[in-house]
């Protein structure tokens, strides 16, 4: 039982079927809460290990977390591609335009 971090790769049961997933979310760390991404693309919210659940919980609770697999770094999908020197340069055209002082 490994306290995991966003970007892990784990095995999870989800309705009986083992998958991997990717941790997308830790959600609580004191109780090990975690939301893990499919494949597929589903997501599993409030997902713990195994091991952490009580008897009733452990019929009942349709997903858990079986091992830890690797991790990997999570890709950042945007990037800040704004210069600041192209922000002041449309901010001051933006002025102008309100001034009424429109150059053709």
């Amino acid at each position: 039982m490994k306290h995991l971090k966003v970007g892990d790769i784990v095995v999870a049961v989800f309705l009986g079927t083992p998958g991997e997933c990717e941790v997308i979310e830790v959600t609580d760390k004191k109780q090990k809460l975690y939301k893990l991404k499919m494949k597929s693309g589903t997501i599993l919210p409030g997902v713990t290990w195994f091991k952490n659940l009580d008897a009733k919980q452990k019929k009942n609770k349709p997903w858990h977390i079986l091992k830890y697999v690797k991790h990997i770094e999570p890709k950042v999908i945007e990037k800040d591609t704004i210069q600041k020197t192209d922000l002041d340069e449309h901010i001051q055209k933006q002025k102008n335009f309100i001034r009424g002082e429109i150059k053709k």
